[in-house]
């Protein structure tokens, strides 16, 4: 696959060329987001805010992650969430949480309802250089491109630049 760049607010990732990329019209270098739409509708999106304001809701970045996975786990139509792995890692040279969940949502249409197993992935990390923190967060839920679709999210975790000095 090959990735193109993209850089906004002295951030920065790698995102696949043939995605589309779509900023919220809201956003502002403190608070904001941007999503990478892939051909088959797919996304994974970059949430950030300012760092302040979640050191003044989360008491650390670990609760910002268990919070964000209860979030998750309440939605409308989520029957059931399975923690598959939550793990720390490095981006750029912060400390990181990654989790990869998976969930089983009621879709319900006209008459009738059916059971959808969906894949989702998200990495949390606290900038103090830029003073904001950053969400990475992307999910499928189509089986069949849940691997491409995970490698792609961890290209993208990889890439990502919060700051460059």
């Amino acid at each position: 696959m090959q990735y193109d760049h993209f850089s906004i607010y002295e951030f920065k990732m790698d995102y696949p060329k043939d995605w589309r990329v779509e900023l919220n019209p809201k956003s502002e270098k403190k608070t904001g987001e941007v999503v990478f739409h892939s051909p088959e509708r797919d996304g994974i999106f970059v949430f950030w805010g300012a760092l302040e304001e979640a050191k003044k809701t989360y008491a650390s970045l670990d609760e910002h992650v268990e919070r964000t996975i209860a979030r998750v786990k309440k939605s409308r139509g989520v029957k059931h969430v399975e923690v598959v792995e939550r793990k720390e890692l490095e981006m750029n040279g912060h400390r990181a949480v990654f989790a990869h969940l998976k969930a089983t949502i009621i879709r319900a249409s006209f008459l009738k309802r059916t059971m959808v197993s969906q894949q989702l992935w998200s990495s949390h990390l606290y900038c103090e250089q830029t003073a904001r923190y950053f969400v990475v967060h992307g999910s499928t839920s189509s089986d069949e491109r849940s691997t491409e679709h995970a490698d792609v999210f961890e290209h993208i975790q990889k890439s990502f630049r919060c700051h460059t000095r």
